[in-house]
């Protein structure tokens, strides 16, 4: 049986001693698999960003206890002396029948969680129990890719997570990185993810710098190339990337703007001021965009700022865990939008506080409102399960997995990262949180067994599929370069004719006359080195891989922009127009392949297998509901001269006379108290008379 908190702290001498005896038989913990020095540069490296690994990340960390805090959270009772009976003395002089007070001991911390490893990361949760026999322990252990113990600092949890899954660089690149900090009430979420979103306010502007100017250095070189230079606006590394913030508080199905002005606003009995209820839904588009405040940033020191405005906003309240407990999930975006390349999703970074989980126990002496807020947080928190989870089952799975995510706010908010078609790469980064103390290892138990389902490993490598034209994952080094090499000539043979018209044009207004069109079954020379692009051993499946700024970023460094021949009419801005289409119908055709695999698992699934459940003892005609006759009868032969697709051609072009007179038949035949089977089927067989004589033929129209 499992023990409460305060069973717990009662027999806290006995638990500490197993607790020392399991400690002593573990061999010592698994460090990291390298030293955080080796991730300084990561931020500069022009590889940083690149698609590797898993695309969810799973991290447990505990904190230290605070001064004070197991003494002030949990009490126990030395002992406990019954009342005198009534007539007898006390000693020192006390009255008869007074009750002794109870003996309240000091509380000692006592550990619940051990990081045995810390990369791969293992937890193991010491359970305290109960039997007739007395108080014991069990060890449970959990598993992640990393653990942080209670003596590792924030820097270093970032360095570890943020900065090692390059997920600053994955939000330049235009994708989508999204960190999730999940726990128990009082577990440190707040005091991490706080850290984290200051860490990177300082580094993302840092690193925005370098990845410019890696592309302004190709786009030099391109146009050094060229003939003539784009009369573009010239950017600064500093200027290639624009940010912009927004921070929503979720709270159950209320969403607020926590960058909304609080000067003003009424403010409710805990102090909390009552803002303007932003609604979340999707658009035409399918997209969830909630009108919230969005403020444009131009350095770290802005960003810092708003976050910490923005937070001072968060709902707080006090509950049994923690003085100041974040009532709410608040999801503060950053979104990057690339000037260079303006056809490019704009990346984003969502940084995700969580409301604390809490049982029962934690729960039972709020009122009604706290009680409200709990169950909402927790319904949010049981969908973002089924969804994280649903997401970790397709990198190891082929078949169709459904990602529940319109089930709650909070996903619908995260549809980014969930939807299975957007073509923007994306990583999700979970921390979960649990308290250091045994008396809350229970509820450890449940965050651990939450968070831990969600770690996989990288996709299984499979033999080769069997080639698919429609379907780019089965392509080899040979058909993709044949492929690029089309999509390239397509496009150059297109804008070399549009750019013929415009000089005719031109020229039939001058009164003069220009070179007749190139043509079109001539070879070309192309623009884009495809060898170049298309090295050996590199496939569809690789460039699928890419991001849209990583993929025109290699065609303009592969492009030949002499300025002379058949390329003088290609610029750096038509190059990399020309590869943005190429990548993106790319993209469209695996994503397409993907969607087509699924319907058809979908449709597959859909199929009954009618003999599990033996045959049916008659069915119908179709296009009615009239009973077929048994097989063997004389009227089962006379109808099987006609087949499903006649009668409902024939009932389609009767219209609503075709049911009219069916009913009509019925009718008439209860009137008569006669056979309704008997009716419907003499009059189902004159009007396919009428309709297919003996002949079999269908009447002229």
């Amino acid at each position: 049986m499992a023990s409460s908190a305060a069973l717990t702290t009662t027999h806290l001498p006995t638990l500490r001693a197993l607790l020392d005896e399991w400690s002593a038989k573990q061999p010592p913990a698994n460090p990291f698999a390298s030293p955080t020095q080796d991730m300084a540069n990561r931020l500069s490296d022009e590889k940083a960003g690149e698609l590797h690994g898993k695309d969810i990340i799973v991290a447990f960390r505990t904190r230290p206890p605070l001064p004070n805090e197991a003494e002030e959270k949990f009490h126990a009772s030395e002992s406990k002396e019954s009342a005198p009976v009534e007539g007898q003395g006390t000693e020192g002089g006390e009255e008869k029948g007074e009750v002794v007070a109870e003996a309240v001991t000091k509380v000692e911390f006592c550990s619940g969680v051990t990081a045995t490893s810390a990369e791969p990361g293992t937890f193991v949760a010491h359970v305290p129990g109960f039997k007739w026999s007395g108080p014991t322990l069990t060890h449970k252990s959990y598993e992640a890719d990393l653990a942080f113990g209670s003596t590792t600092d924030n820097d270093e949890v970032y360095q570890r997570t943020v900065i090692a899954n390059d997920m600053v660089p994955l939000a330049l690149s235009s994708g989508i990185a999204c960190i999730l900090a999940y726990g128990q009430t009082g577990s440190g979420k707040t005091y991490t993810m706080e850290a984290l979103e200051h860490c990177i306010a300082r580094d993302i502007f840092v690193a925005a710098r370098h990845v410019g100017a890696r592309l302004l250095h190709t786009e030099e070189q391109a146009k050094a190339a060229s003939e003539h230079a784009d009369p573009s606006e010239e950017l600064k590394p500093e200027g290639v990337f624009e940010f912009s913030v927004t921070f929503l508080e979720l709270l159950g199905k209320r969403a607020v703007d926590l960058l909304e002005p609080a000067e003003g606003l009424p403010v409710d009995a805990q102090g909390n001021a009552t803002r303007k209820e932003v609604p979340i839904h999707e658009d035409k588009n399918g997209d969830v965009r909630p009108r919230l405040i969005s403020r444009v940033v131009d350095s770290a020191e802005q960003l810092d700022e708003l976050i910490t405005t923005a937070l001072a906003h968060r709902r707080t309240s006090v509950t049994l865990r923690n003085a100041t407990s974040s009532r709410s999930h608040a999801v503060l975006t950053i979104r990057v939008v690339n000037k260079l390349m303006p056809f490019a999703e704009p990346g984003q970074l969502l940084l995700v506080d969580l409301a604390g989980s809490e049982r029962y126990e934690d729960s039972k002496a709020h009122d009604k409102q706290r009680m409200l807020e709990s169950r909402e947080n927790n319904n949010s928190l049981m969908s973002l399960k089924e969804c994280v989870r649903a997401k970790a089952k397709m990198a190891t799975e082929e078949g169709f997995v459904h990602i529940p995510w319109r089930s709650n706010k909070l996903t619908m908010l995260l549809k980014p990262i969930f939807d299975i078609e957007s073509r923007q790469p994306s990583k999700t980064l979970i921390i979960a949180h649990v308290s250091p103390h045994i008396q809350d290892t229970v509820h450890s138990v449940n965050t651990l067994s939450y968070a831990a389902p969600f770690k996989t490993s990288p996709p299984r490598p499979r033999g080769p599929a069997p080639y698919d034209a429609a379907d780019p994952r089965t392509w080899d080094h040979a058909q993709t370069a044949a492929w690029l090499t089309q999509a390239f000539t397509k496009r150059q043979r297109a804008r070399v004719a549009n750019a013929h018209k415009l000089r005719a044009e031109r020229a039939a207004k001058d009164g003069t006359k220009v070179a007749p069109p190139p043509d079109t079954g001539a070879p070309l020379a192309l623009v884009v080195d495809v060898g170049r692009l298309c090295p050996p051993g590199m496939t569809a499946r690789h460039f699928g891989q890419l991001y849209t700024t990583e993929f025109v970023q290699r065609t303009l460094a592969c492009a030949h922009l002499s300025g002379s021949g058949s390329n003088r009419e290609f610029t750096p801005s038509v190059v990399k127009n020309m590869a943005a289409e190429v990548g993106g119908a790319l993209t469209y055709l695996i994503l397409t392949a993907k969607t087509r695999k699924r319907r058809a698992i979908m449709q597959s699934r859909k199929v009954m297998d009618l003999d599990a459940y033996g045959t049916t003892p008659y069915t119908t005609v179709p296009g009615t509901s009239v009973r077929m006759p048994e097989a063997g009868s004389p009227e089962h032969s006379l109808f099987s001269r006609w087949t499903n697709e006649q009668f409902l051609a024939a009932a389609q072009r009767r219209g609503p006379h075709w049911f009219e007179e069916l009913n009509a038949a019925v009718i008439k035949a209860r009137e008569e108290k006669r056979s309704t089977d008997r009716a419907e089927l003499d009059t189902l067989f004159r009007m396919m008379e009428e309709e297919y004589p003996a002949s079999g033929d269908a009447p002229a129209a």
